[in-house]
Formats: C-alpha cells, sequence, structure tokens
C-alpha cells in the first residue's frame, strides 16, 4: 500500500465510524432475529431485563427496541429503572419504572413478532449512572419476541407479578443503545434526579 493510500485511509476513518457508545441485545447481538414468541394473554404484558452500566461515566439512553407486534400501549409503553443495585427484577409493578412512554409496535395485531419497534427516548433525558444496573423493557400488546434461554435473565409481568422467563427456557429479546453523557459533570446525582422530571 502506497503512502497516499495509507494517508487516504486515515482520513475516512473518522467518518466510517457507527454505534453508540453502549449497544446491547439479550439475543446476543443487534438485530437478534426472535425465533419464538409470547403473547400478553398467556405470557406476560411487560417484557423487561436488567443490565449493567459498563463505564465509569453516565450514560444517556437514545434508543430502545423490542422485536413484537400489537397495538398502541398505554403510556407504560417503554419503562425504564435506573438504579436496581444488582440484576434482579424491579420489586415493583411496571409503573413503578423511573422512566416511562408510550409507543406503537411497526407491526399490527396479526403482525410479525420478529419485526422490531426501535423508540427514540433521547428526549426523556434516561440517565443511568456509571456502573448502575438498569432495567428496561416494554408492555406487550400483542405478541413478544422471544429465543430459546441463552443464559440472559429476563422477567415478564403476569397480572401481578414478575416472573423469570428462564424457568420456562426462554429469553425476552430487548435492545437498548446508550450515550456516554457528559451533561453530569458537577452535578450530584440528587441535583439530576430533581432536574429532569422524573415519574
Amino acid at each position: 500500500m502506497s503512502m497516499r493510500s495509507i494517508l487516504l485511509l486515515i482520513a475516512v476513518l473518522p467518518f466510517t465510524a457507527t454505534g453508540a457508545d453502549f449497544e446491547y441485545n439479550t439475543g446476543g447481538y443487534l438485530g437478534f432475529q426472535a425465533d419464538l414468541f409470547g403473547s400478553s394473554y398467556g405470557w406476560g404484558q411487560w417484557f423487561i431485563t436488567t443490565v449493567q452500566n459498563p463505564f465509569s461515566q453516565p450514560l444517556q439512553i437514545v434508543e430502545l427496541g423490542f422485536p413484537c407486534c400489537g397495538t398502541t400501549t398505554s403510556t407504560y409503553g417503554w419503562v425504564v429503572w435506573d438504579d436496581m443495585g444488582l440484576i434482579a427484577a424491579p420489586s415493583g409493578a411496571p409503573q413503578t419504572c423511573d422512566y416511562h412512554g408510550a409507543f406503537t409496535p411497526l407491526e399490527g395485531p396479526a403482525g410479525n413478532p420478529s419485526v422490531y419497534t426501535y423508540v427514540d427516548v433521547t428526549s426523556a433525558m434516561v440517565i443511568i449512572p456509571p456502573g448502575a444496573f438498569f432495567c428496561f423493557g416494554y408492555q406487550n400488546t400483542g405478541d413478544g419476541g422471544q429465543t430459546p434461554y441463552n443464559g440472559v435473565s429476563t422477567w415478564s409481568w403476569d397480572e401481578s407479578m414478575w416472573i423469570g422467563d428462564a424457568q420456562y427456557y426462554r429469553t425476552a429479546v430487548l435492545q437498548v443503545k446508550a450515550e456516554i453523557s457528559d451533561a453530569l459533570q458537577g452535578s450530584t446525582w440528587a441535583q439530576i434526579k430533581g432536574c429532569w422530571g422524573r415519574t
């Protein structure tokens, strides 16, 4: 390779970078294709998982992705708890989340639960503290994408409690993207919580 080619390659590299600072899918890679599904009446009304912010800096969640189909959700369509303490389900119902919003699945009630609906949550200012475990998920208004249990813990809300999907040999498929946030420098976590309209 000539010196000119090397210089051209170096000049182009900054413009080819893609992806968020943090990208996670319970299936193992972004856009994982769900090959099983659970219905809202037979499996669960919400699907969730808990993961850790691996950085020593706060993250801002910018996008959630759910392979699902159904009708428009309630105002608790997507849900996030910002500091769980460990890998576990929340102690309370979906309505106890720290952040939430409605969305309409891309696929209708008779759709394909392997098709992803992507929800831009940037404007909600969902901030995850450094090293914190956070839980996220969605309201299943039809069918939600799953895969055979792969070692990742997910839970489903069935009427009055969170039930681990692993005991039924399933993992719900959920995806999140987040960016390292500079907005928190010099602020305490208590100040941040008070400023950004959490529920």
